[in-house]
């Protein structure tokens, strides 16, 4: 009998086609669980071969824990009794590699209901198994990364703009726990009237048709407080692109807020008192100036009552000199008894600006009636300290209000313009003197009138020269505040905060630059200008400043070149000398902009010789005399800017060094500057002294 003819009915009637399927093992099973047939797909998943497996108990492609479990005999019994099993788990392969395998047995019968095997049919599904797996680890790890996260509030929302999770960030940034939020609109997180106005499902619209929207704005706290927080929101859909709802992540950016707000209303104060100083340099009624400094105050900080009050003359009382929301009876009348509890009197005793408690003080005189609040004051007082103080100026905000750092400077430099529009009375007062005693002395009617013409030129000059950076500080703060206002639009190109801030520094440095050339100026003219000598490397000194103008003079499009030793020790002023050669160094580039510009040190004995030489525009003979003079200039103003302070100061450094300051030039072929000066200086500033001046 062949072979063929032995096997039963029902295996020699199994379908050729299915010898040929590689996706699946299909193959018979006799009924007591032995391999009857196999096809290439069963050779190609589990690895035997028709010889090898054929005659073999199909428990063999079971992992050795469900063999224990009694498996095999246990899904055999299944399928005769229901008539088809199916499940998934692990497999075997021959060389003992496992597989996830998606199992399907069914009983084969014959008509009578007699059991005659079973068809298997498998299936390898480990590559879709892993993929679940790693699926869901990326869900976990997902799921564990947002957990961790604090800094930002990470949730779902549904289509309706309900809450559906909630991270640990969230629940830090707003206030809410889980339990507290999940299921209520996020529309309680804005304030009341960005819902008036729909915001919350205006952001959703967005998000849904455009997939994600932005901003940065308020948004509320469960304790009813503000925060700026940066919001984005992105919409969530399913791979038929139907809306699943929507992510959002909020960041808190309070921090980042204020310090933006104080860096703007730090500017605006600056921008404030270089108005202030370009008033009071223009106009000469010091009563002009108090009232435009009680004026600014109030209109910078905000403060109902500003008041200036003057000290008497005996020194134990003030009197109100100026002021706005106050008794305009009070002026000049009413005196405020100096005594150990009024706030006025330890400002006086402190000698600086400060915050006052009514624990501790009160405000004194008529000024108790306006008890409450919070007070701000700052001393008037020259730069002459020997001199008795003017008085104080108050700022007084009739609600409860923290004065920061910045205010406090703000104050205390509108003092300062006090003093100084004071200290320039003063000095006016004394040529006035000077005018009246003209009359005795004819000889030195001539001083006279030429003190008062440079006086009145310094002025211009100076107006000028404070007005240009103004002017160009107030158009980059204008466009910040118009940036601000804008809100949540979307800047314009080229309108970022922080380019524009950066000019409006740039524009108070060169401010600051111009008021301590005039207050070097004061020091010459006071016979101040002290020097702190030590022993430094002067050739070390000019490669620093030179190499500090070299990005400068290329920009100019001049080469600047070095010549001289390595080192040249001596006693000097380093800042001072270092100023004198700044000053040569920025003339040779503005007069000598597009040429060559040269640099060269020396020793000659017991002296040292440093030359700048440019060859720019150069010096007409008969200017030279006067260029070392203030406010004096070859060039004409609306060509080359400037004070006309700068080689002034640069001589009078020199000379208190015990050195001189030489020049020699040709119009149109350039100049040359020398500094001549001893290897020791001759003049050496006191302890005192050098402690107690104002280095530029």
């Amino acid at each position: 009998m062949t072979d063929s003819q032995a096997r039963p009915a029902f295996l020699r009637d199994a379908p050729l086609a299915f010898q040929r399927i590689r996706e699946y093992a299909i193959f018979l099973l006799e009924p007591d669980g032995t391999v009857a047939s196999w096809n290439e797909g069963a050779q190609v998943i589990k690895g035997y071969s028709d010889a090898e497996i054929i005659g073999q108990s199909f428990s063999r492609f079971y992992t050795p824990e469900d063999l224990l479990a009694g498996k095999p005999a246990e899904i055999l019994s299944r399928a005769s009794r229901d008539g088809r099993v199916e499940e998934e788990a692990w497999r075997l392969r021959k060389d003992g590699s496992r597989f996830w395998a998606d199992v399907v047995v069914t009983a084969l019968r014959d008509p009578d209901g007699t059991l005659r095997g079973f068809v298997k049919i498998t299936r390898d599904l480990t590559a879709r198994k892993l993929a679940e797996k790693a699926l869901r680890q990326s869900e976990e790890r997902m799921r564990l990364m947002i957990d961790s996260v604090r800094d930002y509030a990470i949730f779902m929302l549904d289509p309706t703009g309900r809450v559906a999770s909630w991270n640990p960030g969230a629940e830090r940034l707003k206030g809410y726990t889980a339990r507290e939020i999940i299921g209520h609109s996020f529309e309680r997180f804005y304030p009341e009237q960005e819902l008036r106005a729909g915001k919350p499902r205006l952001e959703l619209e967005i998000a849904a048709r455009e997939g994600r929207f932005e901003e940065e704005g308020w948004r509320l706290r469960k304790d009813g407080s503000r925060f700026w927080a940066n919001v984005v929101l992105s919409a969530v859909r399913d791979e038929r692109g139907v809306l699943v709802g929507y992510a959002k992540v909020t960041r808190d950016l309070t921090e980042r807020k204020r310090s933006e707000e104080a860096v703007i209303e730090r500017a605006r104060q600056q921008a404030a008192v270089a108005q202030l100083g370009l008033f009071a340099l223009e106009h000469p009624d010091l009563d002009a100036v108090i009232d435009r400094a009680v004026t600014t105050v109030r209109e910078t900080m905000g403060t109902e009552l500003v008041g200036v009050l003057e000290l008497s003359e005996d020194g134990k009382s003030l009197v109100l000199r100026a002021g706005c929301g106050l008794d305009v009876a009070a002026m000049g009348r009413v005196p405020i008894e100096l005594d150990g509890v009024a706030e006025a009197g330890y400002t006086l005793s402190s000698a600086g600006p400060a915050h006052l408690d009514e624990r501790r003080f009160r405000m004194g005189g008529f000024l108790d009636a306006h008890r409450g609040g919070s007070r701000v004051t700052a001393l008037i007082r020259g730069s002459d300290r020997s001199r008795e103080a003017f008085g104080v100026i108050e700022a007084h905000s009739r609600t409860e209000r923290a004065f920061g750092e910045d205010a406090v400077n703000f104050l205390q430099s509108v003092a300062n313009v006090i003093a100084a529009a004071l200290e320039r009375r003063s000095m006016e007062e004394q040529i006035r003197i000077a005018e009246q005693k003209a009359v005795e002395e004819r000889a030195r009617a001539s001083q006279i009138r030429e003190a008062l013409r440079e006086r009145d030129e310094f002025i211009s000059v100076a107006a000028h020269e404070l007005r240009t950076p103004l002017t160009a500080l107030q158009l980059k703060l204008q466009t910040v505040e118009r940036g601000l206002k804008m809100g949540t639009q979307k800047p314009a190109a080229g309108s970022s905060v922080e380019p524009r801030l950066e000019g409006a520094l740039r524009q108070t440095e060169r401010l600051s630059l111009l008021v301590e050339r005039l207050l070097d100026v004061t020091r010459i003219a006071a016979g101040r200008l002290d020097l702190a000598l030590e022993t430094f490397d002067l050739a070390a000194l000019v490669r620093q400043v030179a190499d500090d103008f070299r990005e400068p003079a290329a920009r100019a499009g001049s080469e600047l070149r070095l010549e001289g030793p390595q080192a040249l020790q001596g006693c000097w002023d380093r800042l001072r000398l270092e100023q004198v050669l700044v000053n040569l160094l920025s003339n040779a580039v503005k007069y000598g902009a597009g040429r060559p510009i040269s640099m060269r040190v020396e020793r000659a004995g017991e002296r040292i010789r440093i030359a700048v030489t440019d060859q720019g525009i150069g010096i007409a003979q008969a200017d030279l005399p006067r260029i070392f003079t203030r406010f004096q200039r070859a060039a004409p103003l609306r060509n080359y800017g400037g004070l006309g302070l700068g080689l002034y100061i640069a001589k009078h450094i020199v000379e208190a060094h015990g050195g001189r300051l030489e020049v020699s030039s040709r119009p149109e072929h350039g100049s040359t500057f020398v500094v001549d000066l001893p290897i020791v200086a001759v003049r050496a500033a006191g302890p005192e002294q050098a402690a107690a001046r104002v280095r530029a």
